[in-house]
């Protein structure tokens, strides 16, 4: 990827298409595979599995998705607005155990050829991925999945900001914004792709020489060395996800940016993060 992605809603590259399932690729990049899904009522996902060197993420939209976790196979509800985050070698699967749709994002961080897998799948074709039978030890404690747990980072008059998940190999947050707030600025990560969700409003991204117009429903991505912002554009609020793969700090400048008192203070934040300012 050395250009950046827009994909607007129901513009992913299709992998399956039925009134029981529609799955679209977001991202096929190396350190984030993502997918959106729709899953009809009553729909079966994958049977329990680990995954040996990555974790799976999954963020529901619309909805309830139940997550299925360890060699018991436990079902935990995962209700819209909700993250759910699965280590490696825990024991997961899962499914739509209600009786209406359920919409959800799901992210492989690292990617490790996720999206390539599902293409061999679609194709009839066999594919070697990191996704294996649960081991006879019973893997790691289901325990450790975590389901929401969301870190309120700031929460001020027209800005809302939490932190959802920060791991090494991937960090997330939420934003709720009034239209119009303010822009950051301009910058460029150098070792690191960062990527953004709309969920509801819009957001108008320069990069480089490109504006790039997300809608609701939008999956904006940009690679190393690309220099970008955004500004809340549209009549409406802004709400979207930010992630940030790996993370490269981005939990601990999150947290700095906004306990900052000063220029100063938040210069410093911004310094210690994978990021520079961009002309």
């Amino acid at each position: 990827m050395s250009a950046p992605v827009l994909i607007q809603l129901g513009g992913g590259e299709v992998i399956g298409d039925s009134p029981e399932r529609r799955v679209e690729i977001l991202s096929d990049h190396e350190t984030l595979n993502a997918t959106w899904s729709r899953f009809g009522p009553h729909r079966e996902g994958a049977d329990l599995h680990v995954h040996r060197h990555h974790s799976d993420l999954f963020y529901v939209l619309e909805g309830e998705l139940t997550v299925r976790l360890g060699v018991e196979d436990r079902g935990v509800v995962v209700a819209a607005g909700t993250l759910a985050r699965v280590p490696p070698l825990v024991v997961h699967g899962f499914r739509n155990g209600t009786d209406t749709d359920v919409r959800y994002l799901n992210f492989h961080a690292p990617g490790l050829r996720f999206a390539d897998y599902l293409r061999a799948m679609r194709d009839g074709r066999t594919f070697s991925f990191d996704q294996h039978e649960p081991p006879a030890d019973g893997g790691r404690p289901a325990t450790e999945a975590v389901v929401g747990g969301e870190e309120l980072v700031a929460d001020r008059p027209g800005s809302r900001v939490a932190l959802l998940v920060d791991v090494d190999d991937f960090a997330v947050s939420e934003t709720w914004s009034d239209h119009g707030g303010p822009a950051p600025p301009r910058h460029v990560h150098s070792r690191h792709v960062e990527s953004f969700y709309v969920l509801a409003g819009e957001l108008t991204f320069t990069a480089g020489d490109r504006e790039l117009r997300a809608q609701s429903g939008s999956w904006v991505q940009m690679p190393p060395g690309m220099p970008h912002t955004f500004a809340l554009t549209g009549s409406e609020p802004a709400h979207f996800l930010n992630l940030h793969t790996p993370s490269c700090g981005y939990g601990a400048f999150l947290r700095a940016l906004h306990d900052a008192h000063d220029e100063d203070e938040l210069a410093a934040a911004r310094a210690a993060f994978e990021q520079a300012a961009a002309p």
